[in-house]
């Protein structure tokens, strides 16, 4: 006997649709910012037209590193910071520790930016971290990394609701494999071609299938990232350490050493980084150097993964000697199997761990997640026509899964034509924001319609097939140019841009898209039984 009458059941059963919906395209959008920001370090490549130099690092840092230490307070050479943007400038940022007017903890000092090739001062900015200019270069692979590491939510409400969504994958990722009972059978299924509604179910349960063991991946390293530090710490702190978080810290990275102030000429660091280079086979992502000018100064040279190791790996030289100290664990005080396993999360999460190849595997899987999270909230809406809201989800999902992927390009478009102006961050801030306000008005607009993926699909094609195009009237070099200066990266994702935006319009011509309503199809999709 049902405790509601039947009008209160429907009222209950649509917001039960409605949510789980939501909960679906919530999911869907972190998926698909999180394979877009795969190639964010290339996306900043091609903004810009290419890097100016190919191995920022192997310029004569050393020089200007010395030089530049003369020209700010001793307090600020407690930490040295360096590293490229997306246009091979460097950025050199001497500071020390402090808390800023919002009182949180902040580092506080000097940052030059060092022009490429020459290593001329091209700007100098005085000031705590979190207040310092914006970086005009990097802006938009930035803006599309933080989209979706934190939603550009405040910390830690941003990694809060990221974190949910990998919870939320890794539910959908155990209840699929349950509900694929036979799942080598589905590995192999052929879309049967006797029904749209039968072929749109084969499709998501081959992908589906396909991308389980990828979606559990994602999932856990995502889940990780999110609340390791804001929940999992402390709890560790709590349960292992009886709360004391100072214990804790010195279990997991070490009680801090005793530095001597003594006064110490520092060792060449170029060649510390050829050295460095030679050991790893890779340029490193980032240097920085602990208490300039004393006898216990360290540099930690940072290297991405290579073909020789999956993890990353910080490599450690005494800058008073030049004497390399080894690997620094990225857990822990020794290698050992905990740190080996959290040094693969940020690697298998990202999927930098093979170079560019990794990432475009990557990226391909993204997608098939992407397509599942979609096709499955599509078929669940299309298995209940007489559901008071469909109408409205069916515009809705179409909306997300085309609005957001519209919305940047148009934050690729906004960083073209305000880099030349000198404000790209505000210009790819309101550039997405444009694009998912005209996804809305076009849901709007098309809500009486039963096929809004057709024109949201054909929307997103021209958008894609413009941003080469846009590229090269905001002054971008063409493809010859690119390949001669070495920066065929570019060409890779103006390629990416044509293929995908022609293969857009091709399945909009078709009508054959994710949310497109079956017409004529409704006793059918009703035949169907639900998984």
């Amino acid at each position: 006997m049902s405790l509601v009458n039947q009008a209160t059941s429907k009222r209950l059963l649509a917001v039960h649709g409605w949510s789980g919906v939501l909960l679906g395209l919530f999911l869907y959008v972190v998926v698909i910012t999180g394979t877009v920001a795969v190639l964010s370090q290339e996306i900043g490549a091609w903004s810009i037209s290419g890097a100016k130099t190919q191995a920022p690092f192997s310029q004569p840092l050393d020089a200007r590193i010395r030089q530049l230490a003369q020209t700010v307070e001793p307090k600020y050479r407690e930490d040295i910071t360096i590293y490229p943007n997306a246009s091979g400038t460097m950025l050199v940022f001497f500071h020390t520790h402090g808390v800023n007017s919002a009182g949180k903890p902040d580092d506080v000092g000097v940052r030059f930016l060092l022009e490429p090739g020459t290593l001329k001062v091209a700007a100098r900015d005085e000031g705590y971290g979190s207040e310092l200019p914006d970086d005009r270069d990097s802006a938009l692979d930035y803006f599309i990394s933080i989209l979706h590491i934190s939603l550009h939510a405040p910390d830690p409400v941003g990694l809060y609701l990221t974190g949910l969504a990998g919870f939320v994958m890794l539910f959908a990722v155990v209840s699929g494999i349950i509900l694929h009972r036979h799942l080598i059978k589905d590995l192999f299924v052929a879309p049967r071609l006797s029904s749209r509604l039968l072929n749109r179910r084969d499709r998501h349960i081959l992908a589906g299938s396909w991308s389980l063991p990828f979606g559990f991946l994602l999932a856990f390293t995502g889940t990780f990232f999110s609340f390791a530090g804001a929940i999992g710490l402390p709890i560790v702190a709590m349960v292992a350490f009886g709360g004391d978080q100072e214990k804790m810290t010195e279990t997991l990275v070490g009680a801090p050493e005793k530095v001597s102030e003594r006064p110490a000429d520092m060792a060449n660091l170029d060649s510390m980084i050829a050295r460095s280079v030679a050991r790893t086979g890779t340029q490193p992502s980032f240097i920085s150097i602990a208490h300039w000018g004393t006898a216990d100064s360290r540099a930690y040279l940072y290297h991405l993964p290579s073909g020789r190791a999956v993890e990353a790996s910080t490599h450690v030289y005494d800058m008073a000697s030049g004497r390399y100290h080894g690997v620094k664990p990225d857990l822990g005080t020794r290698p050992s199997f905990g740190s080996t396993v959290y040094a693969w999360m940020g690697p298998l999460h990202f999927g930098h761990f093979a170079g560019l190849l990794s990432k475009l595997i990557w990226v391909s899987l993204g997608l098939a997640a992407s397509y599942v999270t979609l096709t499955g909230l599509r078929l669940w809406v299309e298995r209940r026509p007489d559901m008071p809201s469909g109408r409205v989800l069916g515009v809705a999902i179409p909306m997300v899964g085309y609005g957001v992927p519209i919305g940047l390009t148009g934050a690729a478009l906004g960083f073209l034509l305000s880099y030349p102006a000198g404000d790209p961050v505000s210009g790819t801030a309101l550039g997405f924001v444009w694009g998912c306000a005209f996804a809305v008005l076009l849901a709007g607009v098309l809500i009486r319609r039963g096929d809004a993926s057709a024109v949201f699909m054909a929307v997103l094609g021209l958008a894609m097939v413009a941003l080469p195009l846009a590229r090269l009237a905001t002054g971008g070099q063409g493809w010859p140019d690119l390949v001669g200066a070495g920066q065929a990266v570019v060409v890779m994702i103006d390629l990416m841009l044509l293929a995908g935006g022609v293969f857009a319009l091709h399945r909009s011509r078709r009508g054959d898209a994710i949310g497109r309503s079956a017409r004529g199809e409704g006793q059918a999709s009703a035949a169907v039984p639900a998984e």
